[in-house]
């Protein structure tokens, strides 16, 4: 039964069971009294009935709603629902963005770049519907997991390239636990594949330059220095990147990622004396790649007079040509026409060993100090070299061995001299076409 509502002498409404409305008197006051009354309850009973809060039925009337809970929705109410209190943040590439619409005041007190950037002096005016501020610099899944920390909710990297943008843009907005967080997930997942994505950028963050190992200061940060915190971070995730890349640069440098470092970053890793490498003409081809990149970045022809400008003679003067065989350099730097015949001339003829040349030429040749020192490299195993020792010791060849020996000599010396005509030949007449054509 529908509940209706009388009036008593005094205007007093009380519920009552009846089917109708009892009857007012028609009189003065009374009218326009009952007419806002109906106005008012009929508003109300729209109300219950759009939001569901308590049918209007039962014995209990309306007393009953003094029991019914506040339903709880997804924004505050009062004063937080204001627009001119909020924010949207448009973050990521246009065309590819998320949005979040955040509350001013709330944001800014959980970090204080926030506040300068919503409530200070450049802060967006307040209007409605709330303003829009493009963040095209940050990436949005990044933002993501900033937004996250600093609302106290849990981080979860999904990836290398993630945690990478992340330890970015916690840095930009200095916050320094978020970055030790990137940090430690960057470090425990660094492989060869994915180190120079990661070493991309790095040591701007860190402390010195541990490229060249020029280190900055040891002692820890002070409490509160959270650029200094961050810092600190970043440089041992660049350390732990440069021994990822010296125990594997054969597969580093051969990786597209590496045409995209920074020509100080290509710098440093070339003059690196920790690298493993195999053959040095493995750094030369990178060096080949880098140049002919940066010539197109630069919107210039990729030729051979452009690439050798696009970096400086020192640093394609860090391969250590020297180290190199013969076919090895002639195959590699110099069919690539990166060097001047005069400069291959120089470095073949120093290859096998021909120092007939003052050595005040050779410097005007070369101007760049030609380097010797192989790179640090594992040092082989040695199998049994105490069995070795004991076996040979106290022994002394006899008579027929010692001739056997010098037959074996002679032997080899013909083959070798055989060997080295040959191959001197064949050299003549590679530098000679190379030369001339």
């Amino acid at each position: 039964m529908v509940r209706k509502v009388s009036w008593t002498d005094n205007s007093t409404p009380r519920c009552v069971d009846n089917a109708t409305i009892t009857a007012m008197p028609l009189s003065g006051e009374n009218v326009g009294c009952r007419l806002e009354t109906e106005r008012t309850l009929e508003i109300l009973k729209n109300r219950l009935y759009s939001r569901r809060i308590i049918p209007l039925s039962g014995g209990d009337g309306f007393k009953g709603m003094s029991r019914v809970p506040l339903i709880q929705t997804a924004m505050r109410g009062g004063e937080d629902d204001n627009p001119h209190d909020k924010v949207i943040f448009e973050v990521g590439l246009p065309g590819d963005t998320w949005k979040y619409s955040v509350d001013r005041q709330s944001l800014a007190e959980k970090s204080e770049w926030f506040r300068a950037m919503l409530v200070g002096p450049f802060a967006p005016p307040p209007s409605d519907p709330p303003p829009t501020v493009a963040m095209p610099h940050v990436d949005k899944r990044a933002f993501d997991n900033l937004f996250s920390h600093i609302r106290g909710e849990s981080v979860n990297f999904s990836g290398v390239v993630t945690a990478r943008a992340t330890l970015d843009i916690a840095h930009y907005y200095l916050c320094p636990e978020l970055a030790k967080m990137a940090v430690d997930y960057l470090t425990k997942n660094l492989d060869a594949s994915s180190v120079l994505a990661v070493y991309h950028g790095l040591h701007l963050y860190a402390l010195g330059d541990v490229d060249t190992g020029e280190r900055g200061p040891s002692a820890p940060p002070l409490p509160g220095d959270d650029a200094n915190e961050i810092a600190v971070a970043c440089t041992k995730l660049l350390i732990a990147c440069l021994a990822v890349i010296d125990g594997a640069p054969d597969d580093v440098l051969r990786q597209e990622a590496f045409e995209e470092l920074s020509i100080h970053e290509v710098a440093n890793l070339a003059r690196r004396d920790d690298l493993k490498l195999a053959k040095e003409s493995v750094l030369f081809r990178a060096l080949d790649r880098w140049a002919a990149s940066d010539c197109r970045r630069r919107g210039l022809e990729p030729n051979v007079a452009n690439k050798r400008h696009a970096l400086s003679d020192d640093v394609w003067y860090s391969v250590r040509y020297l180290l190199m065989d013969d076919k090895e350099f002639i195959e590699g730097p110099m069919a690539s026409g990166l060097l001047s015949s005069t400069e291959s001339a120089t470095i073949v003829a120093r290859i096998l060993g021909h120092q007939q040349q003052r050595e005040t030429e050779m410097n005007q040749t070369v101007p760049h100090r030609l380097s010797t020192t192989p790179r640090r490299r594992k040092s082989p195993s040695k199998k049994n070299p105490a069995k070795n020792k004991s076996k040979n010791s106290g022994m002394k060849p006899g008579k027929k061995e010692c001739e056997d020996n010098k037959k074996n000599r002679r032997k080899e010396c013909a083959s070798q001299s055989q060997r080295v005509c040959s191959r001197v030949g064949d050299l003549v007449v590679r530098v000679l076409a190379c030369v001339f054509d």
